[in-house]
C-alpha cells in the first residue's frame, strides 16, 4: 500500500508541475499587393525556444520571426517577410509578444494562393500549437484555416473555405488540447474529485460511500463546471464580458485551492455543485481568451464556439472515465486518506504557488 501511495503523490506532483502550453494565433489579411500577419505568441513558450526572449531587443525577436515564418509561392519561390513591429506585453499574465508582419510574393505570383509555414516555437516545443486564421478585409469575417505543430509546419492558403462550419475540426482539437495541457484547469477538477466517493459524517471525511453515491457526485459537480464554463465562454469570446487576465488567472489558482482545502477537510459539503458552477464561471473566462483573439464573428463564431466547448467537454470525460474507477478502488481501500491528504497538500502547494507568480 505504500509503494501505491508513493505511486499516487508522484503522478500527482508530475501533473501539478506540468507547465500548461499556450497556443500562439496567426491572423492572416489579405492587402492589394501583401499579406498582413498579426502573431500572438506566448512569451513563456518562446522563452523556451529562444532564450532571453523577455529580453531580447526587437530586432533580435524580428530576426528570430522571419527565419521562422516561410510563405512559399506555388512555383517553390519564397516571398518577402517583413516583421514591421515587435512587442512585449508583458501586463498579461501569462504574457506575450505581439508582431505585426508584412508578407509580398515574388513578382507574378498570385496573392491568394501560397503556402503558409511556421514553426516559430514548434521547432523547439514539440507540444506547442498555432491556430492560423484568415480575413479578406479589416472589417470582414476571420475564418480558421487550421493549426500548425511540430508534426505539421505548413498548410496551404488559398482564399479559405467560405462554409460556416468550417474549421470547426481544429477549434474541437483546440479544445480537447487546452484542457490536456491546461494543467490548472485539470487540477481544479481533479482535485475537486478526490472525496466523491467518500461520506461526510462528524465534519470530517469517512468511509466509501457506494457507487451510486460517487456516480451522483460526478454528475453534480462536472455538470454545474461545464454550466459554468459554458456561460462564459460563450459571452466572453462574443466580447460581452472581458475581464483583466491577471485576476482572472489569479482566481483559477484560488479555486484549485479552495477545492484542495476541501479535499483536506469537508469545507462545503453537499454544496459541491454550486462551487463547482461559480469557478466555472471563472475558468470560462479562461476558455474563452483562446478563441477571442481569432476575431471569429458570425455562423463562425457561434459554431467555433460550440466546436470549441464540445472539445473542452470531450477531453473533461476522458479524464473522468480514467478518474472514477480509480477513485471506486481506493476510496475502498483504508489507506485512501493518506492518498487523499497528499494529492490535497501538493494541490494546494501549487495553488500557492500560481497565486503568488500570478500576483
Amino acid at each position: 500500500m505504500s509503494r501505491l501511495i508513493a505511486a499516487c503523490a508522484l503522478m500527482w506532483a508530475m501533473a501539478a508541475w506540468a507547465h500548461p502550453s499556450p497556443q500562439s494565433e496567426v491572423l492572416l489579411e489579405s492587402r492589394q499587393d501583401s499579406i498582413r500577419a498579426e502573431l500572438v505568441l506566448p512569451l513563456d513558450e518562446l522563452a523556451l525556444a529562444l532564450p532571453g526572449a523577455a529580453h531580447a531587443t526587437e530586432a533580435q525577436m524580428a530576426a528570430y520571426l522571419a527565419a521562422h515564418i516561410r510563405p512559399v509561392a506555388p512555383d517553390g519561390r519564397a516571398w518577402v517577410v517583413k516583421v514591421e513591429q515587435v512587442h512585449w506585453l508583458l501586463s498579461r499574465q501569462p504574457a506575450d509578444v505581439v508582431a505585426a508582419m508584412t508578407l509580398r510574393p515574388p513578382a507574378g505570383a498570385p496573392l491568394d494562393r501560397f503556402t503558409f509555414a511556421d514553426d516559430a516555437i514548434s521547432h523547439q516545443v514539440q507540444s506547442h500549437l498555432t491556430v492560423v486564421a484568415l480575413r479578406s478585409a479589416p472589417d470582414a469575417p476571420s475564418r480558421v484555416l487550421g493549426t500548425l505543430h511540430y508534426g505539421q509546419r505548413s498548410l496551404p492558403v488559398q482564399g479559405a473555405d467560405p462554409r460556416w462550419w468550417s474549421g470547426c475540426a481544429d477549434l474541437f482539437r483546440l479544445g480537447v488540447e487546452h484542457i490536456a495541457e491546461g494543467t490548472d484547469h485539470l487540477l481544479f477538477l481533479l482535485t475537486l474529485l478526490l472525496p466523491a466517493a467518500l461520506l461526510v459524517k462528524d465534519g470530517r471525511w469517512a468511509g466509501f460511500g457506494g457507487t451510486r453515491h460517487l456516480l451522483v457526485y460526478l454528475l453534480k459537480v462536472v455538470t454545474a463546471f461545464t454550466l459554468g464554463h459554458s456561460v462564459t465562454l460563450m459571452l466572453g469570446a462574443l466580447g460581452t464580458v472581458r475581464l483583466p487576465e491577471q485576476p482572472v488567472e489569479f482566481a483559477i489558482a484560488l479555486s484549485i485551492l479552495f477545492s484542495a482545502l476541501h479535499a483536506w477537510r469537508p469545507v462545503f459539503p453537499r454544496r459541491e455543485g454550486w462551487i463547482a458552477f461559480g469557478f466555472g464561471l471563472v475558468h470560462g473566462l479562461a476558455f474563452a481568451s483562446a478563441i477571442r483573439e481569432l476575431q471569429l464573428n458570425g455562423a463562425r463564431l457561434v459554431t467555433g464556439i460550440l466546436a470549441f466547448n464540445l472539445g473542452i467537454e470531450a477531453m473533461q470525460m476522458a479524464v473522468i472515465l480514467v478518474a472514477a474507477p480509480l477513485l471506486i478502488l481506493l476510496a475502498r481501500r483504508p489507506s485512501y486518506h493518506l492518498v487523499r491528504q497528499a494529492a490535497a497538500l501538493m494541490s494546494a502547494v501549487m495553488a500557492i504557488v500560481w497565486m503568488v507568480q500570478r500576483v
